[in-house]
Formats: C-alpha cells, sequence, structure tokens
C-alpha cells in the first residue's frame, strides 16, 4: 500500500496517479523543486542584467515549463 498519491492532470479529462511511499514522494518533490529553479534561474538571464522571470503560461490550470529535456 502507498503512503501517499500523486496526481498530475494531463489533459481536462486523463490524469496520471503515482502510488509511492512517503520516502519516494520527498524525492519527487525535491526533483520537481530543483527543476522549477534550474528552469527559472534560465529564464532569468544572467545575475546583475536585470532579467525577469517570466510569468509561466497556464494550460488546464498547470503551469508551463517549458519542454522536457532529461538530466
Amino acid at each position: 500500500m502507498a503512503d501517499v498519491s500523486v496526481r498530475f492532470a494531463m489533459t481536462n479529462d486523463s490524469e496520471v496517479v503515482l502510488n509511492l511511499s512517503l520516502p519516494q514522494a520527498l524525492r519527487l518533490m525535491e526533483a520537481i523543486a530543483r527543476k522549477v529553479g534550474e528552469t527559472l534561474a534560465e529564464r532569468s538571464g544572467p545575475p546583475g542584467v536585470g532579467g525577469v522571470v517570466p510569468t509561466p503560461q497556464t494550460a488546464n490550470g498547470m503551469p508551463s515549463l517549458g519542454p522536457y529535456s532529461p538530466s
């Protein structure tokens, strides 16, 4: 039995559900937060140039962080 169920809305009528143990869920959250931080840092430009972090576009209520590129 899973400790945590994580749901990702894919479209208006579909979703992906992950049933994870608590340590797996924490690792997933850390990985997502790290990727979001990296993406925002890349979009803001070099420090001291006055780059502004753009507001992510939303689709189906979920923020869009651009295309997926595996690490």
